[in-house]
């Protein structure tokens, strides 16, 4: 799976723009916060994937591993918050629609 994603998102990079890398990257910080505010024990996992991402498109997002950093430490400062308040009773079916939706930025060839 590690192996299909590389290849996709170099495709990606071949013939991507940075709105489509920014797509991508936003969609794995957004999964990031989640995974923060839900506990989940692959936050850790989650943040050094978006940190991967970010290298391999680079030149193809305006992310960088600087605004990984960032947002890490204001998560564990408590200085971001979500847009919406959730239930933690529904945060894995929240993780999992974040996931879906990274994963549909990839497109069908990461299936």
């Amino acid at each position: 799976m590690m192996m299909i994603t590389v290849l996709l998102l170099g495709a990606l990079v071949s013939v991507g723009s940075i709105e489509k890398g920014d797509a991508i990257v936003a969609a794995q910080i957004e999964l990031l916060k989640l995974s923060f505010f839900c506990d989940d024990p692959l936050y850790r996992s989650k943040r050094n994937r978006v940190i991967e991402t970010i290298a391999e498109l680079k030149g193809v997002t305006s992310f960088s591993e600087k605004t990984v950093t960032a947002l890490d430490d204001a998560l564990k400062n408590k200085t971001v918050r979500l847009a919406t308040p959730i239930n933690r009773g529904d945060c894995m079916a929240l993780i999992s629609e974040a996931q879906e939706a990274v994963d549909a930025l990839y497109g069908p060839a990461a299936k």
